[in-house]
């Protein structure tokens, strides 16, 4: 059931296009995200996108050690091995948001949009929590309804 919580994640736009592509089932993590199933990811590109491109709901987060990630989700993280270790270099644990459901704005909603409807929005260096509701206003209308349309389907189905 989803939750009124919601997370603004800044991801680079070539992870980005791996997610949209299907290659990237995970979004890595040193520090745990504050996540449970059903709560809405919406993802801002950053680099020359610099806005928001869609969304995903989280289908469980892994909290585990470094290369106890690697075996569950290998290759799933959209990074080589090499990569995989330089990034969780010095933690003993690591946590690995799974990507359910999956949205994609046919218009990413760029940053000047996104401060129109937003006074003080700053894009996120990693991520913002934020409530439900009042992200997906910001997001946008078709994506608020691309999610609400999914989700009523699926009560129906429930």
């Amino acid at each position: 059931m989803p939750t009124n919580h919601a997370l603004l994640l800044s991801i680079r736009p070539q992870f980005v296009e791996a997610i949209f592509a299907g290659t990237k089932t995970v979004e890595l993590r040193r520090v745990r995200p504050r996540l449970q199933n059903g709560d809405l990811v919406v993802i801002y590109a950053s680099g020359t996108t610099k806005g928001i491109v869609g969304a995903f709901e989280v289908a469980g987060v892994t909290a585990a050690t470094p290369n106890e990630i690697w075996r569950m989700h290998n290759g799933g993280s959209g990074l080589e091995r090499e990569k995989f270790d330089l990034y969780f270099a010095g933690t003993s644990v690591g946590f690995a948001i799974q990507i359910g459901k999956l949205w994609k704005q046919s218009v990413p909603v760029g940053l000047g949009t996104l401060r129109e409807r937003q006074i003080g929005f700053r894009p996120p260096q990693s991520y913002h929590y934020w409530q439900r509701d009042e992200l997906l206003r910001v997001g946008g209308e078709e994506l608020r309804l691309s999610i609400q349309r999914r989700s009523q389907s699926r009560r129906c189905k429930d």
